[in-house]
């Protein structure tokens, strides 16, 4: 044990001596000149444990960095997947907001003695899209036969169509496109020209019956006149409701009327809600019983 004890405390004072020789001693000196031998040795043994370890480091970063791509994917697809959701609630907000800018054009231009009554379509001609449409309103809303029935256009309400049936809870609107309908109107700017309009094709309309003396124009508005082709009734229509533009004007020299295009302001096949004009006047209702 003390012979141990005698080696160790040699040691520890050996190491004493060293240290205090390699501090004190010039760069130049043996000591310093071994520990460079020692580094020099050790140098191609440490760039040789790189090399051997590189792929494994690059390999971890690799890994670390796809774990960490893949956790990038996955907050991008989740951020899409809500901007998606605020685009389309957006849109239908936007769309919303169109169709109630639609009624307030409506409730501007009702004519006086009616009550407009909101109703959507919910069922279609399917071989003739001009034809006629049924509505989520009925005689318990107080539509009754004979209503005009009218949708949202530039210059307010536009005349669209008239209902021919009516139940509790639904009713069937024929539009102006249809083939059995037949509407007294008049252009505006024209010097009170007064005419017929009856469907075409494509669901244009031909203004008949107004002689060549009258000025009408392309792009004038054309509007209901108020009477019927019967001269027995009442128009089921009231003056002054917006039907579309002219289109076009034409005759020939041997003609006697004036031949005139008239391109309605709504697209019926396009409608998805309409007001329906439901009488409330005694000479409103006089003119829905025909």
């Amino acid at each position: 044990m003390m012979i141990r004890r005698g080696v160790i405390g040699g040691l520890i004072a050996l190491c004493l001596i060293v240290f205090t020789v390699y501090f004190r001693e010039s760069g130049s000196g043996p000591l310093h000149g071994a520990q460079q031998m020692a580094g020099s040795a050790a140098m191609p043994l440490q760039s040789i444990t790189e090399r051997a370890t590189q792929p494994f480091r690059d390999g971890w970063s690799w890994v670390t960095g796809l774990v960490d791509a893949r956790g990038q994917n996955e907050d991008l697809k989740a951020q899409n997947a809500a901007l998606q959701a605020r685009v389309l609630a957006l849109s239908d907000q936007s769309a919303e907001i169109a169709r109630l800018r639609t009624l307030l054009r409506i409730d501007g231009s009702v004519p006086s003695g009616y009550k407009s009554v909101v109703a959507s379509v919910v069922g279609r001609s399917p071989t003739n899209w001009y034809a006629r449409a049924t509505l989520s309103a009925g005689t318990s809303d107080g539509i009754v036969v004979n209503s005009p029935v009218v949708s949202g256009a530039a210059p307010g309400a536009a005349l669209v169509g008239i209902i021919t049936e009516a139940s509790a809870f639904t009713s069937v609107v024929t539009f102006i496109t249809d083939a059995s309908i037949r509407v007294g109107a008049t252009v505006d700017g024209s010097g009170g020209a007064l005419g017929v309009l009856r469907p075409t094709v494509g669901g244009q309309l031909m203004m008949g019956g107004v002689p060549r003396d009258f000025r009408v124009k392309a792009g004038g508005i054309v509007r209901t006149a108020g009477f019927s082709t019967d001269l027995r009734l009442p128009s089921v229509f009231p003056r002054g409701i917006a039907v579309g533009l002219v289109a076009g004007v034409g005759s020939r020299d041997v003609d006697t009327f004036q031949t005139i295009q008239v391109t309605p302001y709504v697209d019926v096949r396009t409608l998805a809600d309409v007001a329906v004009l439901t009488p409330q006047s005694a000479a409103a209702r006089r003119r829905a019983a025909g």
